[in-house]
């Protein structure tokens, strides 16, 4: 992951989520080597607390997504009503980037 990209959707950063599955997998990890010595409430108390911890980076994990899903699609709708409303500069910027892009490739 790029440390220099820090999204923040819905107040949760990458870098918490990251943190939060390492947490959950060292817990799972920590009650698969100690299965064998707990005794059967202990057990379901444990794997009870696991499935919540899960649950809950399940659900940063679908708000993330969800936030990112409704910034893209207001973006291609700005996008859209940008190059509805503009149809000509629109076309100019196109053409421009795209010489730009054809004079540096062609310096290679």
């Amino acid at each position: 992951m790029n440390p220099s990209i820090n999204t923040s959707i819905k107040g949760v950063t990458s870098e918490q989520l990251v943190d939060d599955l390492k947490k959950v997998a060292d817990d799972a990890r920590t009650l698969l080597n100690d299965i064998g010595s707990y005794p059967a409430d202990r057990f379901n108390t444990a794997r009870s607390q696991i499935e919540e911890k899960f649950r809950n980076v399940k659900s940063k994990v679908d708000d993330m997504r969800n936030g990112t899903v409704e910034k893209t699609r207001h973006a291609a709708d700005v996008t859209h009503r940008y190059v509805t409303d503009n149809p000509w500069k629109s076309l100019a910027i196109m053409a421009g980037a795209v010489s730009v892009v054809a004079l540096l490739v062609r310096r290679r």
